[in-house]
């Protein structure tokens, strides 16, 4: 068992060989709690390193609610300075990394250095050491894997992170991998070639029994209600690709290069995925809602982004073609989100991005809170941060008008925070289409024995945001970077009109104004 509320880092340098343990500050759990807020905090002052200094640290943290039975609470997050944006970066994942890491006894592992040679991390309730990677060095990521998962949890790159590719993925063993960014990148100009853990998962103590058994009951409640998660068209039932035809329907789903889409989707749709493979249900460490998709041969599936990126994006019509590209990806450790941009541009246009990140397949002509939250978003240009998509398409926590601007800076800024929170507890961002911070707080304060209100966890969120901006700042970004690609104010797509860009630019500074306003 260990304790929710207490918390320790390892600091590895590379360049030494050194492993150093050290208790994490209680005012810094107290401040950011964990995942992508300690992260954040743990870079301050490093802004001013290049995404591939040997200094520059990479950061994988875990949460408050990693190792309790809360649904989606497995997740770990790695921080770092994207080579890809420049900008700050958090990737997360699912899977046995959070509990194991939790199971070594550690809330942070922080990277910096680069090592004589390719090495691995090793860490053991034992202790923790490195280890020549020169047998595992050009591997593809699931052949590396394959050999290092029998030991437990582990999380490597692949060629072309090995390569330094500016959108080079962190592969992990029964999670899904830290894709964006080119973190992997990361790893590979420190001669990382992985972090394995070899431990089993640890539990936590839960300080309020009776508490976390009445939090749970109404989670679970509104987990059980909620048609996205649990219903019967749903992603547990029908996994991600379930998206397919909604979006579609929406208007939302993008053709090449994010032209009108005029293709058929539904060689690739959530019924073609069922009926071609077969698929049973998976999910990152026993997760209740299972919204992964494993084919007989344990291929993991594609889930929407990545049909959408090579179906929509690029414009495949194969099931076949989508399934192998995937595949390709993940054992040449590259994000195939960036990798689909960049085929679809390579007729001459240039990918669509926001500070260097390449749009993820959602047209924000069918969303104006998604056209604001791509440009407001630190990590570049994501739909994560805001996540907009749950109340403008999904309705969730409260309905909003996907074709008005009106509110919108206000509502992006508390849908930022709002995420924010629920990525320093170190849970899943799915978990936002049914629970709300209210239902969050009620969690954390039984399973720390602290009294925790919505109020405070919006407060770390916006702290862990504004610490985010602060460091983008610091590397020389401004409010001029916070645009959106031209391409979505003057050109129709899928029946909807262009992005109206005066509502727009307006919206966009009012956003400023209340960040500005939220520093004094």
């Amino acid at each position: 068992m260990a304790s929710a509320s207490a918390g320790y880092l390892l600091r590895v340098d590379l360049t030494t060989g050194s492993c150093q343990r050290e208790p994490l500050a209680a005012s810094l759990l107290q401040e950011y709690l964990g995942g992508r807020g300690l992260g954040t905090a743990l870079l301050q002052g490093y802004a001013g390193l290049a995404p591939l200094s040997p200094e520059m640290p990479l950061v994988l943290t875990i949460g408050p609610l990693c190792g309790t039975p809360i649904p989606m609470s497995s997740r770990c997050v790695l921080t770092g300075r994207s080579p890809l944006t420049d900008t700050i970066f958090s990737s997360t994942s699912g899977g046995p990394l959070g509990p194991c890491l939790l199971g070594a006894g550690l809330t942070a592992v922080l990277v910096q250095g680069r090592a004589a040679s390719p090495c691995l991390l090793e860490i053991s309730q034992d202790g923790e050491q490195l280890v020549s990677a020169d047998q595992f060095w050009g591997l593809g990521s699931g052949a590396a894997l394959q050999r290092l998962g029998q030991f437990g949890a582990a999380a490597v790159i692949g060629p072309a992170g090995e390569q330094q590719l500016r959108y080079a993925s962190v592969e992990t063993a029964s999670g899904e991998p830290f894709s964006r960014g080119g973190l992997g990148a990361v790893m590979g100009s420190k001669r990382l070639k992985g972090i394995v853990l070899k431990t089993g998962p640890a539990t936590v103590t839960i300080a309020d029994q009776a508490g976390f058994d009445k939090a749970m009951e109404d989670l679970m409640r509104l987990f059980r209600a909620s048609p996205f998660l649990l219903g019967p068209l749903g992603i547990h039932e029908h996994g991600t690709s379930a998206l397919v035809d909604l979006l579609k329907q929406r208007g939302m789903l993008p053709g090449r290069n994010f032209s009108s889409f005029e293709g058929d989707e539904t060689g690739w749709n959530a019924h073609a995925l069922r009926q071609q493979f077969h698929p049973q249900p998976g999910g990152c460490y026993d997760c209740t809602v299972a919204c992964k998709r494993i084919a007989a041969d344990g291929t993991l599936l594609p889930e929407y982004d990545q049909l959408a990126a090579f179906g929509g994006l690029c414009g495949s019509t194969s099931l076949e073609q989508i399934v192998q590209l995937c595949e390709q990806c993940h054992e040449q450790g590259v994000d195939p989100i960036s990798y689909a941009s960049e085929m679809a541009a390579c007729n001459g246009e240039t990918s669509l991005t926001v500070k260097g990140l390449e749009l993820p397949p959602y047209d924000p002509r069918a969303s104006t809170g998604l056209a604001l939250a791509y440009a407001t978003s630190p990590h570049g240009g994501s739909h994560l941060p805001a996540w907009p998509i749950s109340s403008e398409i999904l309705r969730k926590p409260v309905p909003t008008d996907r074709f008005s601007f009106d509110g919108k800076a206000r509502v992006i800024a508390m849908f930022e925070d709002a995420n924010a929170a629920v990525d320093c507890l170190s849970l899943c961002r799915f978990a936002s289409a049914a629970v709300e911070l209210e239902e969050l707080a009620a969690l954390l304060s039984a399973v720390t024995g602290q009294g925790y209100s919505p109020a405070d966890l919006a407060r770390v969120g916006n702290r862990t945001v504004q610490q985010e901006r602060l460091f983008n700042q610091q590397c020389g970004f401004t409010a001029a970077d916070d645009c959106l690609p031209q391409r979505f104010f003057t050109e129709s797509a899928n029946g909807l009109a262009p992005l109206d860009q005066q509502r727009f630019e307006q919206e966009l500074a009012a956003y400023h104004r209340i960040r500005a306003a939220q520093c004094l």
